[in-house]
Protein backbone atom coordinates (compact mmCIF):
# COMPACT_ATOMS: atom_id res chain seq x y z
CA UNK A 1 0.00 0.00 0.00
CA UNK A 2 2.12 2.17 0.72
CA UNK A 3 4.86 3.46 -1.55
CA UNK A 4 2.29 3.97 -3.93
CA UNK A 5 -0.47 5.44 -2.34
CA UNK A 6 2.50 7.82 -0.92
CA UNK A 7 3.30 9.07 -4.22
CA UNK A 8 0.03 9.52 -5.59
CA UNK A 9 -1.30 11.17 -2.08
CA UNK A 10 1.97 13.14 -2.78
CA UNK A 11 1.58 14.38 -6.22
CA UNK A 12 -2.27 15.17 -5.44
CA UNK A 13 -1.11 17.28 -2.66
CA UNK A 14 1.37 19.30 -4.74
CA UNK A 15 -1.15 19.76 -7.52
CA UNK A 16 -3.79 20.69 -5.62
CA UNK A 17 -2.00 22.86 -2.26
CA UNK A 18 0.46 24.70 -4.43
CA UNK A 19 -0.59 27.91 -2.14
CA UNK A 20 -0.55 26.53 0.97
CA UNK A 21 3.52 25.72 -0.22
CA UNK A 22 3.91 29.74 -1.14
CA UNK A 23 2.36 30.01 2.42
CA UNK A 24 4.81 28.15 4.33
CA UNK A 25 8.10 29.66 2.09
CA UNK A 26 7.08 33.08 2.85
CA UNK A 27 6.91 31.44 6.75
CA UNK A 28 10.04 31.07 6.93
CA UNK A 29 11.41 33.97 5.68
CA UNK A 30 10.17 35.88 8.35
CA UNK A 31 11.01 33.36 11.44
CA UNK A 32 14.21 34.18 13.16
CA UNK A 33 15.91 30.28 11.48
CA UNK A 34 19.82 30.63 10.92
CA UNK A 35 20.41 30.40 7.14
CA UNK A 36 21.59 27.41 6.66
CA UNK A 37 18.55 25.75 8.43
CA UNK A 38 15.99 28.15 6.46
CA UNK A 39 17.95 26.73 2.98
CA UNK A 40 17.92 23.04 4.04
CA UNK A 41 13.70 23.77 4.70
CA UNK A 42 13.40 25.65 1.34
CA UNK A 43 15.23 23.49 -0.83
CA UNK A 44 14.23 20.05 0.75
CA UNK A 45 10.94 19.19 -1.49
CA UNK A 46 10.54 16.16 0.26
CA UNK A 47 10.37 17.86 3.44
CA UNK A 48 7.57 20.13 2.41
CA UNK A 49 5.58 17.36 0.31
CA UNK A 50 5.72 15.96 4.02
CA UNK A 51 4.76 18.96 5.85
CA UNK A 52 1.68 19.02 3.57
CA UNK A 53 0.60 15.80 3.78
CA UNK A 54 0.91 15.68 7.56
CA UNK A 55 -1.58 18.83 7.47
CA UNK A 56 -4.69 17.08 5.57
CA UNK A 57 -4.23 14.21 7.96
CA UNK A 58 -3.94 16.10 11.15
CA UNK A 59 -0.14 15.06 12.65
CA UNK A 60 1.23 17.75 14.66
CA UNK A 61 4.70 16.28 15.62
CA UNK A 62 5.75 15.19 11.77
CA UNK A 63 9.21 16.64 11.72
CA UNK A 64 12.05 17.01 13.56
CA UNK A 65 12.27 20.64 11.93
CA UNK A 66 8.76 21.40 12.91
CA UNK A 67 9.33 23.60 15.91
CA UNK A 68 11.02 26.38 14.17
CA UNK A 69 7.87 26.63 11.63
CA UNK A 70 5.10 29.20 13.02
CA UNK A 71 1.53 28.40 12.74
CA UNK A 72 -1.18 29.73 10.49
CA UNK A 73 -2.21 32.05 13.37
CA UNK A 74 1.51 33.15 14.31
CA UNK A 75 2.24 34.51 11.03
CA UNK A 76 -1.39 36.42 11.03
CA UNK A 77 -0.30 37.75 14.59
CA UNK A 78 3.05 39.03 13.23
CA UNK A 79 1.75 40.73 10.00
CA UNK A 80 1.47 43.83 11.98
CA UNK A 81 5.14 43.47 13.33
CA UNK A 82 6.53 43.23 9.80
CA UNK A 83 5.14 45.73 8.10
CA UNK A 84 6.11 48.13 10.53
CA UNK A 85 9.90 46.28 10.78
CA UNK A 86 9.86 47.38 7.07
CA UNK A 87 8.92 50.83 7.35
CA UNK A 88 11.94 50.90 9.76
CA UNK A 89 14.70 49.38 7.56
CA UNK A 90 13.89 51.94 4.88
CA UNK A 91 13.46 55.05 6.87
CA UNK A 92 17.08 53.89 8.44
CA UNK A 93 18.16 52.88 4.96
CA UNK A 94 17.60 56.57 4.12
CA UNK A 95 18.90 57.72 6.96
CA UNK A 96 21.79 56.03 6.82
CA UNK A 97 22.52 56.81 2.65
CA UNK A 98 22.27 60.78 3.52
CA UNK A 99 24.60 60.32 6.15
CA UNK A 100 27.18 57.77 4.37
CA UNK A 101 29.22 60.67 4.09
CA UNK A 102 29.74 62.03 7.76
CA UNK A 103 31.05 58.86 9.20
CA UNK A 104 34.66 58.12 9.53
CA UNK A 105 36.31 55.63 9.59
CA UNK A 106 36.91 55.40 13.86
CA UNK A 107 35.61 58.21 15.81
CA UNK A 108 33.33 61.00 15.18
CA UNK A 109 32.60 63.38 12.36
CA UNK A 110 33.32 67.52 12.38
CA UNK A 111 29.67 67.95 13.12
CA UNK A 112 28.87 64.65 15.56
CA UNK A 113 31.37 66.16 18.76
CA UNK A 114 29.22 65.34 21.41
CA UNK A 115 28.97 61.80 22.45
CA UNK A 116 25.47 60.32 22.77
CA UNK A 117 23.31 60.61 25.15
CA UNK A 118 22.09 57.17 27.62
CA UNK A 119 18.48 57.60 25.56
CA UNK A 120 19.93 57.13 22.14
CA UNK A 121 22.40 54.47 23.13
CA UNK A 122 18.95 52.51 24.37
CA UNK A 123 17.57 53.36 20.85
CA UNK A 124 19.96 51.94 18.94
CA UNK A 125 20.74 48.66 21.12
CA UNK A 126 16.88 48.44 20.44
CA UNK A 127 17.23 48.66 16.92
CA UNK A 128 19.77 46.47 16.59
CA UNK A 129 18.10 43.51 18.51
CA UNK A 130 15.32 44.18 15.97
CA UNK A 131 17.95 43.41 13.52
CA UNK A 132 19.02 40.50 15.05
CA UNK A 133 15.80 38.87 15.73
CA UNK A 134 13.63 39.80 12.31
CA UNK A 135 15.14 37.91 9.13
CA UNK A 136 15.63 40.57 6.30
CA UNK A 137 16.53 39.97 2.20
CA UNK A 138 18.52 42.68 2.12
CA UNK A 139 21.50 41.56 4.49
CA UNK A 140 23.58 44.79 3.74
CA UNK A 141 21.48 47.17 5.25
CA UNK A 142 20.66 45.18 8.24
CA UNK A 143 25.22 44.66 8.53
CA UNK A 144 25.56 48.14 8.16
CA UNK A 145 23.40 49.53 10.63
CA UNK A 146 24.84 47.19 13.10
CA UNK A 147 28.10 48.32 12.58
CA UNK A 148 27.04 51.77 12.44
CA UNK A 149 25.27 51.41 15.88
CA UNK A 150 28.94 49.55 17.43
CA UNK A 151 30.82 52.43 16.25
CA UNK A 152 28.60 54.42 17.98
CA UNK A 153 29.19 52.62 21.51
CA UNK A 154 32.52 52.04 21.27
CA UNK A 155 33.36 55.68 20.59
CA UNK A 156 31.21 56.86 23.68
CA UNK A 157 33.20 54.35 25.91
CA UNK A 158 36.60 55.51 24.10
CA UNK A 159 35.49 59.31 25.05
CA UNK A 160 35.72 57.96 28.65
CA UNK A 161 38.74 56.46 28.70
CA UNK A 162 42.23 58.53 29.51
CA UNK A 163 44.07 58.42 26.36
CA UNK A 164 47.86 57.92 26.37
CA UNK A 165 50.04 60.45 25.44
CA UNK A 166 52.51 59.92 23.04
CA UNK A 167 56.28 59.13 23.79
CA UNK A 168 57.39 62.34 21.54
CA UNK A 169 55.72 64.74 24.12
CA UNK A 170 56.35 63.00 27.56
CA UNK A 171 60.18 63.16 26.56
CA UNK A 172 60.20 66.72 25.42
CA UNK A 173 58.18 67.35 28.87
CA UNK A 174 60.10 65.14 31.15
CA UNK A 175 59.01 65.01 34.91
CA UNK A 176 61.56 67.09 37.19
CA UNK A 177 61.31 67.09 40.95
CA UNK A 178 63.23 69.01 43.47
CA UNK A 179 64.65 67.56 47.31
CA UNK A 180 65.82 69.06 49.60
CA UNK A 181 69.11 67.33 51.18
CA UNK A 182 70.91 68.37 54.80
CA UNK A 183 74.64 67.02 54.05
CA UNK A 184 76.58 65.91 56.66
CA UNK A 185 79.39 68.74 57.01
CA UNK A 186 77.63 71.52 55.99
CA UNK A 187 74.51 72.08 58.57
CA UNK A 188 72.75 73.33 55.43
CA UNK A 189 69.92 72.39 52.97
CA UNK A 190 70.94 71.45 49.42
CA UNK A 191 68.46 71.70 46.57
CA UNK A 192 68.95 69.29 43.43
CA UNK A 193 66.91 68.44 40.70
CA UNK A 194 66.30 65.20 38.95
CA UNK A 195 64.59 63.67 36.03
CA UNK A 196 62.54 60.57 36.05
CA UNK A 197 64.45 58.54 34.07
CA UNK A 198 62.85 55.35 34.44
CA UNK A 199 59.44 56.45 32.64
CA UNK A 200 61.01 55.65 29.58
CA UNK A 201 61.32 52.00 30.82
CA UNK A 202 58.10 51.19 30.70
CA UNK A 203 56.30 48.22 29.97
CA UNK A 204 59.87 46.60 29.66
CA UNK A 205 59.65 43.29 31.80
CA UNK A 206 63.73 43.56 32.01
CA UNK A 207 63.88 47.17 33.68
CA UNK A 208 61.17 46.18 36.04
CA UNK A 209 60.88 50.71 36.34
CA UNK A 210 56.95 50.05 37.92
CA UNK A 211 59.24 48.33 41.07
CA UNK A 212 62.08 49.62 40.65
CA UNK A 213 61.86 51.85 43.63
CA UNK A 214 60.68 49.40 45.59
CA UNK A 215 63.67 47.22 44.90
CA UNK A 216 66.38 49.67 46.22
CA UNK A 217 64.16 50.45 49.30
CA UNK A 218 64.73 46.91 50.30
CA UNK A 219 68.03 46.97 49.43
CA UNK A 220 69.31 50.22 50.77
CA UNK A 221 67.43 48.51 53.94
CA UNK A 222 68.89 44.80 53.12
CA UNK A 223 73.31 46.02 53.28
CA UNK A 224 72.64 47.91 56.90
CA UNK A 225 71.63 44.24 58.13
CA UNK A 226 74.36 42.67 55.97
CA UNK A 227 77.09 44.97 56.84
CA UNK A 228 80.04 43.39 58.74
CA UNK A 229 81.20 44.78 62.30
CA UNK A 230 84.40 46.27 62.01
CA UNK A 231 85.69 45.78 65.67
CA UNK A 232 83.90 41.85 65.69
CA UNK A 233 86.86 41.07 63.06
CA UNK A 234 89.51 42.85 65.58
CA UNK A 235 88.85 40.10 67.86
CA UNK A 236 91.34 37.41 65.95
CA UNK A 237 94.89 38.15 65.82
CA UNK A 238 96.45 39.78 62.78
CA UNK A 239 93.34 39.57 60.84
CA UNK A 240 94.40 42.47 58.74
CA UNK A 241 97.30 41.17 57.06
CA UNK A 242 95.32 37.32 57.03
CA UNK A 243 92.66 38.69 55.49
CA UNK A 244 94.86 40.59 52.63
CA UNK A 245 96.70 37.57 51.87
CA UNK A 246 93.13 35.46 51.64
CA UNK A 247 91.53 38.00 49.98
CA UNK A 248 94.54 38.14 46.90
CA UNK A 249 94.17 34.29 46.98
CA UNK A 250 90.15 34.79 46.36
CA UNK A 251 90.72 37.13 43.75
CA UNK A 252 93.40 34.86 42.18
CA UNK A 253 91.06 31.95 42.24
CA UNK A 254 87.86 33.64 41.46
CA UNK A 255 89.43 35.15 37.85
CA UNK A 256 91.06 31.77 37.09
CA UNK A 257 87.45 30.03 37.03
CA UNK A 258 85.91 33.22 35.27
CA UNK A 259 83.10 33.86 37.98
CA UNK A 260 80.90 36.42 37.67
CA UNK A 261 81.74 39.92 39.67
CA UNK A 262 78.96 39.30 42.57
CA UNK A 263 80.37 35.79 43.26
CA UNK A 264 82.99 37.48 44.59
CA UNK A 265 81.40 40.80 46.65
CA UNK A 266 79.54 37.87 48.23
CA UNK A 267 81.95 35.52 49.24
CA UNK A 268 83.86 38.01 50.91
CA UNK A 269 80.76 39.67 52.38
CA UNK A 270 79.39 36.04 53.63
CA UNK A 271 83.34 35.71 55.21
CA UNK A 272 83.93 38.37 57.25
CA UNK A 273 80.16 37.95 58.60
CA UNK A 274 81.60 34.42 59.25
CA UNK A 275 84.40 35.50 61.01
CA UNK A 276 82.76 38.42 63.12
CA UNK A 277 80.56 35.68 64.69
CA UNK A 278 83.14 32.88 64.77
CA UNK A 279 86.71 32.56 66.29
CA UNK A 280 88.91 30.76 63.34
CA UNK A 281 92.74 29.71 63.35
CA UNK A 282 94.85 30.58 60.96
CA UNK A 283 95.46 27.06 59.47
CA UNK A 284 91.31 26.86 58.95
CA UNK A 285 91.46 30.34 57.56
CA UNK A 286 92.02 28.93 53.88
CA UNK A 287 89.12 26.56 54.10
CA UNK A 288 86.49 29.19 55.33
CA UNK A 289 87.94 31.50 52.10
CA UNK A 290 87.29 28.33 50.19
CA UNK A 291 83.66 27.59 51.65
CA UNK A 292 82.20 30.81 50.77
CA UNK A 293 83.70 31.06 47.48
CA UNK A 294 81.84 27.87 46.63
CA UNK A 295 78.61 29.04 48.50
CA UNK A 296 78.76 32.08 46.58
CA UNK A 297 79.13 30.19 43.43
CA UNK A 298 76.40 28.06 43.67
CA UNK A 299 74.47 30.95 44.96
CA UNK A 300 75.41 33.54 41.68
CA UNK A 301 76.41 31.36 39.03
CA UNK A 302 74.27 29.26 36.43
CA UNK A 303 77.16 26.56 36.40
CA UNK A 304 79.16 25.94 39.39
CA UNK A 305 82.73 24.89 39.32
CA UNK A 306 82.33 21.52 41.05
CA UNK A 307 83.61 21.37 44.66
CA UNK A 308 86.73 18.97 43.45
CA UNK A 309 88.29 22.15 41.34
CA UNK A 310 87.77 24.09 44.12
CA UNK A 311 89.83 21.69 46.29
CA UNK A 312 92.52 20.99 43.77
CA UNK A 313 93.34 24.79 43.77
CA UNK A 314 94.08 24.96 47.18
CA UNK A 315 96.96 22.62 46.74
CA UNK A 316 95.79 19.53 49.06
CA UNK A 317 95.27 22.20 52.38
CA UNK A 318 91.15 21.20 51.64
CA UNK A 319 89.79 17.77 50.90
CA UNK A 320 86.45 17.59 49.57
CA UNK A 321 85.06 16.72 52.79
CA UNK A 322 86.47 19.46 54.34
CA UNK A 323 84.81 22.06 52.13
CA UNK A 324 81.27 20.01 52.84
CA UNK A 325 81.83 20.11 56.23
CA UNK A 326 83.13 24.01 56.52
CA UNK A 327 79.88 24.76 54.03
CA UNK A 328 77.76 23.41 56.40
CA UNK A 329 79.18 25.39 59.56
CA UNK A 330 79.06 28.44 57.92
CA UNK A 331 75.33 28.25 56.39
CA UNK A 332 74.40 27.27 60.19
CA UNK A 333 76.19 30.07 62.23
CA UNK A 334 74.49 32.22 59.38
CA UNK A 335 71.37 31.21 59.87
CA UNK A 336 71.16 30.87 55.83
CA UNK A 337 71.45 34.27 55.49
CA UNK A 338 73.30 34.84 52.49
CA UNK A 339 71.22 37.19 51.07
CA UNK A 340 73.36 40.33 50.40
CA UNK A 341 72.69 44.11 48.62
CA UNK A 342 75.49 43.63 46.17
CA UNK A 343 77.21 46.97 45.01
CA UNK A 344 77.11 45.67 41.15
CA UNK A 345 73.23 46.59 41.73
CA UNK A 346 73.97 50.30 43.23
CA UNK A 347 76.41 50.98 39.83
CA UNK A 348 74.13 49.60 37.83
CA UNK A 349 71.45 52.43 38.88
CA UNK A 350 73.98 55.00 39.16
CA UNK A 351 75.27 53.97 35.20
CA UNK A 352 71.48 55.02 33.92
CA UNK A 353 72.47 58.69 35.50
CA UNK A 354 75.45 58.64 33.54
CA UNK A 355 74.06 57.01 30.53
CA UNK A 356 75.65 53.62 31.24
CA UNK A 357 78.87 54.90 29.51
CA UNK A 358 81.52 51.51 29.85
CA UNK A 359 84.59 53.48 30.12
CA UNK A 360 83.41 55.14 33.42
CA UNK A 361 81.23 52.02 34.44
CA UNK A 362 85.02 50.14 33.66
CA UNK A 363 86.60 52.37 35.99
CA UNK A 364 84.04 52.49 38.26
CA UNK A 365 84.18 48.53 38.84
CA UNK A 366 88.04 48.76 39.50
CA UNK A 367 87.77 51.49 41.86
CA UNK A 368 84.39 49.75 43.98
CA UNK A 369 86.78 46.40 43.68
CA UNK A 370 89.08 48.33 45.90
CA UNK A 371 86.11 48.54 48.61
CA UNK A 372 86.12 44.68 48.67
CA UNK A 373 89.88 43.73 49.00
CA UNK A 374 91.12 46.79 51.10
CA UNK A 375 90.24 46.13 55.15
CA UNK A 376 89.68 49.91 56.18
CA UNK A 377 86.20 50.16 53.90
CA UNK A 378 84.95 47.02 56.16
CA UNK A 379 81.67 48.09 57.92
CA UNK A 380 81.37 51.29 55.11
CA UNK A 381 77.56 50.36 52.91
CA UNK A 382 78.12 49.10 49.69
CA UNK A 383 75.77 51.76 48.18
CA UNK A 384 78.28 54.81 48.89
CA UNK A 385 81.07 52.69 47.78
CA UNK A 386 79.37 52.35 44.66
CA UNK A 387 78.91 55.86 44.46
CA UNK A 388 81.98 57.40 45.29
CA UNK A 389 83.57 55.25 42.59
CA UNK A 390 81.79 56.26 40.19
CA UNK A 391 82.36 59.78 41.27
CA UNK A 392 86.20 59.33 40.71
CA UNK A 393 85.41 57.64 37.32
CA UNK A 394 83.85 60.87 36.49
CA UNK A 395 86.48 62.79 37.72
CA UNK A 396 89.14 60.56 35.94
CA UNK A 397 87.33 61.09 32.11
CA UNK A 398 86.56 64.79 33.03
CA UNK A 399 83.29 64.58 32.89
CA UNK A 400 83.10 66.58 36.71
CA UNK A 401 79.87 67.50 37.62
CA UNK A 402 77.75 65.40 40.40
CA UNK A 403 74.63 66.66 39.58
CA UNK A 404 70.80 65.81 40.56
CA UNK A 405 70.21 62.76 38.65
CA UNK A 406 73.90 61.30 40.09
CA UNK A 407 72.50 62.09 43.54
CA UNK A 408 69.49 60.91 42.99
CA UNK A 409 69.70 57.63 41.49
CA UNK A 410 73.11 56.98 43.83
CA UNK A 411 70.72 57.02 46.78
CA UNK A 412 70.75 60.71 47.96
CA UNK A 413 74.64 60.61 48.37
CA UNK A 414 75.93 64.50 47.77
CA UNK A 415 79.93 65.29 47.27
CA UNK A 416 80.05 66.16 51.27
CA UNK A 417 78.63 62.77 51.88
CA UNK A 418 81.12 60.94 49.24
CA UNK A 419 84.36 62.91 50.38
CA UNK A 420 85.71 60.37 53.12
CA UNK A 421 85.29 57.36 50.88
CA UNK A 422 87.11 59.16 48.06
CA UNK A 423 89.85 60.14 49.96
CA UNK A 424 90.41 56.20 50.87
CA UNK A 425 90.07 55.42 47.50
CA UNK A 426 92.65 57.79 46.51
CA UNK A 427 94.93 56.60 49.77
CA UNK A 428 95.12 53.58 48.37
CA UNK A 429 95.66 53.91 44.76
CA UNK A 430 99.01 56.24 45.62
CA UNK A 431 99.64 53.78 48.26
CA UNK A 432 102.09 50.31 48.14
CA UNK A 433 100.82 47.30 46.39
CA UNK A 434 99.53 45.09 48.65
CA UNK A 435 96.84 42.88 46.34
CA UNK A 436 98.82 42.26 43.24
CA UNK A 437 96.56 39.55 41.91
CA UNK A 438 93.62 42.01 42.26
CA UNK A 439 95.57 44.41 40.55
CA UNK A 440 96.81 42.40 37.56
CA UNK A 441 93.49 41.61 37.05
CA UNK A 442 92.36 44.77 35.58
CA UNK A 443 95.73 45.32 33.96
CA UNK A 444 94.53 43.57 30.79
CA UNK A 445 92.59 45.07 27.88
CA UNK A 446 89.39 43.32 28.71
CA UNK A 447 89.12 45.50 31.65
CA UNK A 448 90.23 48.49 29.70
CA UNK A 449 93.60 49.00 31.79
CA UNK A 450 91.69 50.61 34.24
CA UNK A 451 94.22 49.93 37.11
CA UNK A 452 97.45 51.29 35.38
CA UNK A 453 94.97 54.36 34.27
CA UNK A 454 93.57 55.31 38.20
CA UNK A 455 97.03 54.47 39.61
CA UNK A 456 98.54 57.14 37.33
CA UNK A 457 95.43 59.38 37.60
CA UNK A 458 96.17 59.06 41.52
CA UNK A 459 99.65 60.05 41.61
CA UNK A 460 99.21 63.26 39.16
CA UNK A 461 96.34 64.49 41.34
CA UNK A 462 98.15 64.21 44.81
CA UNK A 463 101.29 65.74 43.38
CA UNK A 464 99.93 68.32 42.16
CA UNK A 465 97.93 69.08 44.68
CA UNK A 466 94.37 69.04 43.26
CA UNK A 467 91.03 68.72 44.79
CA UNK A 468 89.39 65.89 43.46
CA UNK A 469 85.85 67.48 44.77
CA UNK A 470 86.03 70.36 42.57
CA UNK A 471 87.55 69.44 39.70
CA UNK A 472 86.69 69.53 36.12
CA UNK A 473 83.76 71.92 37.31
Amino acid sequence: MSTSLLVENSRTININDENSVNDTQRIVQKRSVPRTILGNVTNNANILQEISMNKKLGVKGFSKLSSFLPLKDEVSRDNNSTSSFCDTVQESKQGFLKNKENIPEYGYSEQQQQPPNDDSIRTNSTALSSNRLEYSEDKSISTQMEWQNKIIKRNFEDLKKKRPTSTLVEQNDQKKFKLYELTTEEDILEEYEWDDLDEEDYGDPLMVSEEVDDIFEYLHHLEIITLPNKSNLSKHRNIKQNRDILVNWIVKIHNKFGLLPETLYLAINIMDRFLCEEIVQLNKLQLVGTSCLFIASKYEEIYSPSIKHFAYETDGACSVDEIKEGEKFILEKLNFQISFANPMNFLRRISKADDYDIQSRTLAKFLMEISLVDFKFIGILPSLCASAAMFLSRKMLGKGVWDGNLIHYSGGYTKAKLYPVCQLLMDYLVGPTIHDEFLKKYQSRRFLKASVISIEWALKVRNNGYDIMTLHE
